[in-house]
This record gives structure tokens, sequence and C-alpha cells, in this order.
């Protein structure tokens, strides 16, 4: 069967509700505190799996009780983590995540997730073939996904980048976006990534297709998603969910998408699948607890008469 193979960080989340941001010193009471597996390597993958695909994910964690814990949880929805290594001297990496108002900030603590080597790499991506799909993202050097790309454009994989976290052009080193096939960036990535201020989505997607990328799919936040190839464009709402947390959606999104590509659908089933998986993780709280299953996307989808399929568990 077709395989997505995932190589990211694996990340124990600490998410603060709070009704204000925090400022020098001042203190801000939590109204809840989620403890929750996270990373975007490992919230994609769980979101792929719980959607019915065969995931296999590489990272690194340190020897230590979160590390054990992030192992056991990504096992235990069904992702294959041989290639989860486990770093002697390395702390396994945390994040701290304030929500006010559903919208997320973000501390990172990396540690052990920058620890993931080319050798491991490599013995990641042994197997993969032309059937499968490679799905990265920058919680790791640029040089190392640079590296994956290479594997997986040679063994005629399909190929996707999530430009995310993005903090900076300045550190931006992938040298040929011609390696990647699909790109899934938010606004603000795609005007990272093509060194711009517009705000239109449109004309940002057509400047990354000017970097050698094949499609581009923009997440949009509320406004749903863009998806663009050569003259081709197509735009996807979002479902309306009662939301409680979007810390999730992105990466439900990322993982639902995959899913599309993995099993050969168009993309405008594809959209609607991974339009409805992000929906669906803005109801719950928490990361990778907040990825929905098959069932509930198929439920969403249905309810909605979306004029898209339903999503059969074997298809």
């Amino acid at each position: 069967m077709p395989r997505i193979y995932v190589i990211g960080a694996l990340v124990a989340d600490i998410i603060f509700d709070v009704p204000d941001w925090v400022a020098p010193n001042r203190a801000v009471h939590a109204a809840r505190v989620t403890l929750s597996p996270g990373g975007k390597g490992l919230n994609q993958a769980a979101a792929a799996c719980r959607l019915g695909a065969e995931v296999s994910l590489a990272g690194c964690v340190g020897d230590d009780v979160f590390g054990a814990e992030l192992r056991s949880a990504i096992a235990g929805v069904g992702v294959d983590v041989d290639y989860v290594m486990t770093h002697e001297s390395a702390r396994t990496s945390l994040a701290a995540i304030v929500v006010k108002d559903n919208v997320p900030g973000f501390i990172g603590a990396p540690d052990a997730s920058r620890k993931i080597t080319e050798r491991d790499i490599r013995a990641a991506l042994a197997d993969i073939s032309a059937d499968d799909v490679l799905l990265m993202g920058f919680e790791i050097s640029q040089n190392l996904v640079q590296l994956g790309l290479e594997l997986g454009k040679a063994a005629a994989a399909t190929t996707v980048l999530n430009p995310a976290p993005f903090f900076s052009r300045d550190s931006f080193v992938l040298n040929d976006l011609g390696l990647v096939d699909v790109i899934i960036p938010n606004k603000l990535e795609a005007q990272l990534l093509t060194e711009s201020h517009l705000d239109n989505p449109h004309e940002l997607a057509r400047r990354l297709l000017g970097l050698g990328v094949k499609q581009v799919v923009m997440t949009l936040g509320e406004a749903g998603s863009l998806f663009l190839e050569g003259s081709g464009r197509i735009e996807q709402p979002t479902f309306e969910v009662d939301v409680v947390d979007t810390t999730g959606a992105s990466d439900a999104f990322v993982g639902a998408y995959c899913c599309g590509l993995v099993n050969g659908w168009s993309v405008r089933r594809t959209l609607g699948f991974a339009s409805a998986a992000a929906s669906l993780a803005c109801t719950k709280h928490g990361t990778m607890s907040s990825m929905p299953t098959l069932a509930a996307v198929n439920r969403l989808l249905r309810d909605n008469q979306s004029g898209v399929p339903m999503i059969q568990a074997s298809p």
C-alpha cells in the first residue's frame, strides 16, 4: 500500500488559554492548560494515520519521560515509529502555546528534534517509491530538508513541503524549489518565501510557482484555502463549526491533503477533505489530540452536502 513518509519534530506541547497576552513584568492566569503530544511532524503524521493512510514518521526525541510519552502516543495512533530516534543527551523538544481569542502564539524550545542526521534521513527513506508521498517541514535543518526532497524526487515520490515554522528569509537555504511538487504555506510563509509584502494570495501563489514549485496550496485561516497550478485555480471555503482552539488546524489540513495525494484523488476532492479535517480540528483543545477521525470527516462532509465525495476507509 502507498505510504506517507513524514520527517519532522515530536514536541511536548503545553497550551495556555489566556484572557490577554503576556507583557513584561506582568502575570496572566490561564483559564485552561492542555498538555498534548505535538510538533508539526507528529501532528501531521497522526492526522494522516487517523484518516486511513499508512504513515511512517522519522524524527528524534530525548532520553526522558517526554520522549517516551511522545513515541508511545504516536505509535498508539498507528504510525510507524521505527525511525523515531532517541538521543542520549538531548532534551525532548518542548513548546509553550499561548492562545488568546483562538489565536495562538508559540514559544519553542527545540533540542532533540534538531538532532536528526543525514544518516537517519537516508535510512528512513531507503524504501520510498514512486507511489509514496514525502512530507517535510522546517522543524529540522533546511540542508536536511534539501536532502530529503532530493531523495524523494530521485525515487519519483510526490514531494510536499510545509514551510513552517519559518522564522526569517535570512535562514532560508533551500536552493531548489523545483524539488517540491506541492507546497502548503500560509500567507505569511508565502510572503517570506517570495520576499514580498503582497497581500493578494493569488499573486503570492503565482510567485511561488515562478520559483519552480509545481502546485501551491495556500491555507488562509477562516477564508479557507487556495489551490494554484499553472492557469488552474480552486478556492475552498472552511466548514462552519464551533471553534474552541485553532492550534491544530493547519497540521490537520496538511495531513489530510497528503491522504488525498497518496490515494490519487482529484484536487477538488482533496481540498474539501482537508478543509473538513482542519475545521474539525478547531472543535477540540490540543494539537495531536484534536486530529479528527475518518468517520468524523465523512460525517461533516455528508451533513454539509458539500459536493465533496465521502472517503471510504479502504479507497
